[in-house]
């Protein structure tokens, strides 16, 4: 154990000195080290501070809570939220180390999966740019060590709450719901009738507290929320994701139809088409792995799937699987090679896209079709990284990891 709190302390001050250098780099730069919404999230505070909504902030499209909690941004230092997002990043790094642990891998093997996190540039970068996302993989990865610990209620209201302050992880729930039939995997490995499938959906009294206990944790919270700031509150933290389109830094395979369309009326029936194929994978990923066993693997192909398919893709949904990644690693039968060589895969495609993008975004060059090639590319790249961890998943044979 000592040597997981010596690695979050060294962590922990990476991020600190990046917080540092950020607010050098952000005075001396035009390009800015701190993300947009960061300012967003301290602009929507401050309307909250003020005793108004934080939606009167143009953009602000996240709970109220999220302002409540970067008040401090205001009172005490600017800086306040990266740091808190930091230590967020922390606990993450600390629920893997349980959850791989808790599942039956050896100390030495948790930690090497928690150092994949804390050392790992990209979210060492996206929290220190004050992005909120690792909240979400916070809630996520809390709800996963409480269902494996069957602490039903408690795993459903955090839940809740990982739903309400992001959408996302609203994919997650049949998985969740089907993974508490502790027999499951061997029925899925086995010859079964229809009778016997059907009754995966039958509600036990554990199914219960966790359908019951995320809905009304979803609905106090919503409820409050829309006392306080009415139908606004509905639209902009909630509808506005449904229907949302992005044709500037968006790395979505969508991009480039969206740019066409941006003085457009989108129809319904396309909306609808741009979610079906991630609706019938999320579906047949929640009916494949949604057992105890395979959960937490369930959750990162799902996430992989949604941060692939979305219509709308921004650099911090990346950590909606990255996150997941690490407590996944002692079941996927992967050499150092072939790890390496997924991770350069996924990076090289990152990296090309960034190129026009910044040609678009801070020059106002014409490479949107650029921009929509690389798109394609990083789609690719998302498709293969997630094909090639399904062959390599073995959910009964724990790696050691040296």
């Amino acid at each position: 154990m000592a040597d997981i709190i010596i690695h979050c302390i060294v962590g922990f001050c990476i991020r600190l000195a990046l917080i540092l250098y950020g607010e050098i780099h952000d005075k001396l730069s035009v390009v800015q080290y701190t993300d947009i919404d960061y300012k967003v999230f301290t602009d929507a505070a401050r309307h909250m501070l003020s005793g108004s909504s934080p939606f009167e902030r143009l953009t602000y499209r996240y709970t109220p809570l999220l302002a409540a909690i970067l008040i401090p941004n205001l009172l005490l230092h600017p800086a306040w939220g990266k740091l808190m997002f930091s230590v967020v990043d922390i606990c993450v790094a600390l629920l893997i180390h349980c959850l791989v642990q808790i599942r039956g891998s050896s100390p030495h093997t948790a930690m090497w999966c928690a150092m994949v996190w804390l050392y790992n540039p990209l979210a060492v970068i996206i929290a220190t740019r004050g992005n909120a996302d690792s909240i979400s993989a916070m809630l996520v990865l809390m709800t996963l060590l409480l269902l494996e610990k069957e602490y039903i209620l408690l795993a459903a209201v955090i839940h809740g709450l990982a739903i309400h302050v992001r959408l996302y992880p609203v994919a997650f729930s049949l998985a969740m719901y089907l993974s508490i039939h502790k027999n499951r995997h061997r029925k899925m490995t086995g010859s079964c009738c229809v009778k016997e499938l059907l009754s995966d959906f039958y509600p036990t009294w554990e199914h219960m507290k966790l359908v019951l206990g995320c809905i009304t944790t979803v609905g106090i919270l919503t409820g409050v929320c829309y006392a306080i700031y009415g139908y606004r509150f509905l639209y902009e933290s909630l509808l506005y994701h449904l229907t949302r389109r992005d044709i500037r830094h968006n790395f979505s395979v969508y991009f480039y139809l969206q740019y066409l369309e941006a003085d457009a009326s989108v129809g319904l029936t396309q909306r609808i088409l741009m979610f079906v194929p991630q609706l019938v994978l999320l579906l047949a990923l929640s009916w494949s792995y949604g057992c105890k066993r395979d959960l937490p693997f369930c959750l990162l192909s799902q996430a992989i799937v949604m941060v692939t398919y979305n219509p709308v893709l921004t650099s911090q949904y990346f950590v909606w699987f990255l996150s997941l990644v690490p407590p996944c690693l002692p079941w996927l039968t992967l050499s150092g090679h072939q790890a390496t060589a997924i991770a350069a895969l996924w990076l090289a495609a990152q990296l090309a896209w960034l190129l026009p993008a910044y040609w678009l975004e801070f020059r106002g060059q014409d490479t949107f079709v650029y921009v929509w090639l690389q798109s394609i590319a990083l789609f690719c790249a998302n498709v293969a990284v997630l094909t090639r961890f399904i062959q390599a998943y073995q959910p009964l044979k724990a790696v050691k990891l040296n």
